[in-house]
């Protein structure tokens, strides 16, 4: 085997195995983008049950007329 060729075979290992990395990382990173959708969605939740409990408990102080 040429120099030529062990070079080729060494860039095409090199290029699959960054290749399948690449693969893991984006799978991961789609999780964690799954994750932080979940956690801002659990947020604006809260931030409205706070909101709706504020506004109950005006209604409730309100002197009744």
């Amino acid at each position: 085997m040429s120099k030529q060729e062990q070079i080729k075979e060494t860039f095409e290992e090199q290029l699959k195995t960054v290749t399948e990395k690449i693969e893991e990382h984006q799978t991961e990173l789609s999780r964690l983008v799954e994750y932080r959708t979940k956690l801002l969605g659990g947020l604006e939740t809260l931030q409205l049950l706070e909101e709706k409990e504020g506004s109950e408990e005006v209604a409730e102080e309100a002197p009744a007329e």
